[in-house]
C-alpha cells in the first residue's frame, strides 16, 4: 500500500494535537501516550513527509476528540 505525505490540513491537525497534549496527558491511556510520543517524534523529524496510515488516523481522531 502506498501512502501520501501530509496535506496542509493534516499538518495543522498534528500541530494542534501536539500543542494540546501536555495539558491532557494524564487523561490518556498508556497506549495513547506511547502512540503520540512515537507519532509526534516522527512528525518533528519528517514534517510534511510524515506518513500516517488510515488506521493511525483513526487513532489520532479518537485521541483528538479527548484533547482538542
Amino acid at each position: 500500500m502506498h501512502y501520501k505525505p501530509l496535506t496542509q490540513e493534516e499538518k495543522a491537525w498534528l500541530i494542534r494535537l501536539e500543542s494540546s497534549v501536555d495539558k491532557y496527558w494524564d487523561e490518556l491511556t498508556d497506549f495513547e501516550k506511547k502512540f503520540l510520543e512515537t507519532l509526534l517524534e516522527r512528525f518533528r523529524q519528517y514534517g510534511m513527509k510524515t506518513i500516517v496510515s488510515p488506521k493511525q488516523w483513526e487513532i489520532i481522531t479518537r485521541i483528538s476528540e479527548k484533547i482538542i
